[in-house]
């Protein structure tokens, strides 16, 4: 979330017609509102999946991964090398 904010400041920073980026940030966090990262619903049952997609899409690395379970990992190296 950070990112994106920092992301919409430079957008509206730009020069030209304020209506235009008005306009381009609606799209933009349209956009965004359905990314991963910013939302998703968390289950226990589809855990594993989810915590895969969020890999997969650059929303967090193996490397936030650090601390988990080697099982939790090795699913994760598994899953992702498909």
């Amino acid at each position: 979330m950070e990112r994106l904010t920092k992301e919409y400041i430079e957008l509206l920073s730009l020069p030209g017609n304020a209506s235009d980026h008005f306009w381009e940030l609606e799209k933009r966090i349209r956009k965004d509102k359905k990314h991963p990262g910013v939302l998703i619903e968390m289950r226990r049952s589809t855990a594993i999946w989810d915590i895969a997609i969020l890999v997969r899409d650059k929303v967090i690395t193996m490397d936030d991964l650090e601390g988990y379970s080697e099982d939790l990992i090795d699913a994760m190296k598994l899953i992702l090398s498909r």
